[in-house]
């Protein structure tokens, strides 16, 4: 797990209109996934149809989610998740025309091969094209972000893309630059998280709960795309969950108003502590979290929390 590298970037998005819904971009998967396609996909035709390689294609590596030939890794990590996180800002209020926007976006592992595919996805996603597909804006400028939110510019406005400039962060980075306390840690839920615990959603926190989706999100994370984790003990870490307790509950479910394309935006928000052993391998699980969520909608923003100690 330390040596896990993901990247972050960030977006600076200029609104060429007026957008009334706050919530807009919760609701961009359908979108995104069609922008990323036509930039992408040269032949029109179904995958299944198409005659380019599976492994040179970074709409079908992005978003298959292809199962492992290895069948107890597909019994470990089931359906891989997306090998990315959004993370969207509340639209101001109106008249928002002409506001810039920060949007936060984190690619995980073997992800990294296709960062031109993103910025000219997310160029894509940000203009309306002839049958009025898109959101009206302006991408005025792309940052590559460090360790400590240190950014360096990877293209401007209409210019070309500087991968060389693509900084990357491990998680050896993440448990030396922050590190935890091993007993108690304070825990903020920013956006709804659902979290689906024997057929419904979850909607009294519990630290077990959260922890375990936590596990199979992220060592399924560094499994697919990055081949990684394998010597991690999952089943003493699970067990380990059970006896992190909850303290100073202030979660609560809430309902976002619907949002067009994402349905119901509801799911756990608030803060709290987990206390009790965690060990430094549950700890970087946390802090990987921080950049990549979870719960359903993790990748499109859902799920976001960060931690104190």
């Amino acid at each position: 797990m330390k040596d896990f590298v993901f990247a972050r970037f960030l977006f600076t998005v200029r609104l060429d209109a007026d957008f009334p819904d706050p919530y807009i971009l919760y609701g961009i998967r359908s979108a995104f996934m069609q922008a990323f396609r036509t930039r992408i996909c040269r032949d029109k035709v179904p995958c299944d149809m198409c005659g380019k390689k599976r492994e040179e294609c970074a709409y079908y590596m992005t978003f298959s989610q292809s199962l492992a030939d290895d069948q107890s890794a597909v019994k470990r990590h089931q359906k891989p998740p997306l090998p990315f996180a959004f993370d969207f800002p509340f639209l101001p209020a109106l008249p928002n025309k002409g506001h810039q926007i920060e949007i936060g976006l984190t690619l995980a592992g073997s992800a990294l091969n296709y960062v031109a595919e993103y910025i000219a996805a997310m160029e894509a996603l940000f203009s309306v094209d002839r049958i009025g597909r898109g959101l009206p804006g302006t991408i005025i400028r792309v940052e590559s972000l460090g360790c400590f939110d240190d950014r360096t510019c990877l293209m401007q406005e209409g210019g070309v893309v500087a991968l060389d400039n693509v900084t990357t962060i491990s998680g050896r980075d993440l448990i030396e630059m922050k590190p935890l306390d091993a007993e108690r840690i304070k825990l903020t839920i920013s956006t709804p998280m659902r979290i689906i615990h024997d057929g419904l959603p979850v909607r009294e926190f519990s630290c077990s709960i959260f922890l375990r989706s936590l596990l199979r999100r992220i060592s399924s994370l560094t499994y697919y795309y990055y081949k990684s984790g394998h010597d991690i003990d999952y089943k003493r870490l699970a067990t380990t969950c059970t006896d992190i307790q909850l303290e100073n509950n202030a979660f609560r479910w809430s309902a976002w108003r619907q949002c067009q394309g994402a349905g119901h935006l509801s799911g756990i928000l608030g803060s709290g502590y987990c206390v009790g052993r965690l060990d430094e391998e549950l700890r970087i699980f946390l802090l990987l979290g921080e950049y990549f969520h979870t719960g359903k909608g993790a990748a499109f923003g859902l799920g976001s929390f960060r931690i104190e100690t």
